[in-house]
C-alpha cells in the first residue's frame, strides 16, 4: 500500500524508470544492427547486451534508491551460477553488478512491455510443465557460456519471502553433473530504513499479492539495501539431486535471512 504522502515519489519513480528503460532498449536494437551481418553476431550481441545491461541495471537502481553491498568474488565469464529468488528486482539488482543470461518461467515472455524487454536481454525461457523443455533449455544454457555469458538460475523455481530456500529443483544442473564443471553460487538478501516497512513484504514478492499493487509498493520506498554473497569456491559433483543439495546446503551457510515485520535494521537513513 503507498502511503499517500509517497505518490509523488512512485509517479516520478516510474516514469523515470520507463523512460529509463524505453531508452537502453532502444540503444540495444540499434547497437545490434551491426551485427546483423557479421559472422560472429551472436558473440557481439552477446558483448553489446552485457554492456549496456549493466548500464540500464545502475541507472535504475539509482531511481529506485537501491543500495547493493557485495562480499566475495564474483564468478569468471562464461559461468553457470545459481542464486536464491526473492523477487523481480533480483534481476537488475544482479545485472547490475555481474550482467547474466537469466533462466525464466515460459509465461513472463508474455507479459506487456517486461516480456519482449527480457527477451531483447537474452533471456531463457523454460516451460516447466513441459519435461521435454528442459533439453532445449539446457542447450541453450550451453550455447549462451560458450559465448562468454554466464547463466544464472534460480533452482528454487519460484520467489519465496526470504526466512529460508525453498528446496531446489536438479533438472538444470545436469549437464554441470555430467561434464562434473563448476557451478558457482551467490545469496541476495534485502533490508529497508529502520521507519520502513518490513523488506520480507515490500521488496520479496511472494503470496498472493498482485504485481502492480506490489510494484507501487516498492517504488514508494525510501530506500532498499540488498546484499549479494558469492560463495567462496564452486561446487561439483556427478549426481544433479545430490549436487542441487549440495549447493542448497553451502547457500544457507551463508545466507542471511529477509527481515521480518518485528526485525530492526542496521542501517540508518
Amino acid at each position: 500500500m503507498v502511503p499517500p504522502g509517497r505518490w509523488p515519489v512512485v509517479v516520478a519513480r516510474a516514469l523515470a524508470a520507463l523512460s529509463w528503460t524505453t531508452a537502453m532498449a532502444t540503444i540495444l536494437l540499434v547497437a545490434f544492427l551491426p551485427t546483423i551481418f557479421s559472422s560472429r553476431s551472436a558473440v557481439l550481441r552477446a558483448t553489446a547486451r552485457r554492456r549496456l545491461k549493466s548500464v540500464w541495471a545502475r541507472g535504475l537502481m539509482r531511481i529506485l534508491g537501491v543500495r547493493i553491498s557485495t562480499a566475495g568474488r564474483p564468478p569468471p565469464a562464461g559461468a553457470l551460477v545459481v542464486s536464491n529468488h526473492l523477487s523481480y528486482l533480483d534481476i537488475p539488482v544482479l545485472d547490475s553488478v555481474v550482467p547474466m543470461v537469466f533462466v525464466a518461467r515460459a509465461d513472463l515472455r508474455r507479459w506487456p512491455f517486461w516480456g519482449p524487454l527480457a527477451t531483447l536481454g537474452g533471456t531463457i525461457y523454460v516451460d516447466r510443465a513441459t519435461r521435454r523443455d528442459v533439453l532445449r533449455v539446457r542447450r541453450e544454457m550451453g550455447e549462451a557460456m560458450s559465448r562468454g555469458d554466464s547463466v544464472i538460475v534460480f533452482p528454487e523455481s519460484t520467489t519465496s519471502g526470504g526466512d529460508t530456500m525453498l528446496p531446489f529443483k536438479p533438472a538444470l544442473l545436469a549437464d554441470a553433473a555430467e561434464a562434473n564443471t563448476p557451478v558457482y553460487w551467490l545469496t541476495l538478501s534485502y533490508r529497508t530504513p529502520p521507519d520502513g516497512p518490513a523488506a520480507r513484504d515490500q521488496v520479496c514478492w511472494w503470496g498472493d499479492t498482485g504485481f502492480l499493487p506490489h510494484l507501487l509498493g516498492l517504488f514508494a520506498l525510501r530506500r532498499v539495501e540488498c546484499r549479494m554473497r558469492f560463495g567462496d569456491s564452486p561446487l561439483r559433483g556427478a549426481d544433479r539431486k545430490v549436487l542441487a543439495a549440495d549447493l542448497r546446503r553451502a547457500m544457507l551457510g551463508d545466507f542471511e535471512p529477509v527481515a521480518g515485520p518485528d526485525a530492526p535494521s542496521d542501517s540508518g537513513e
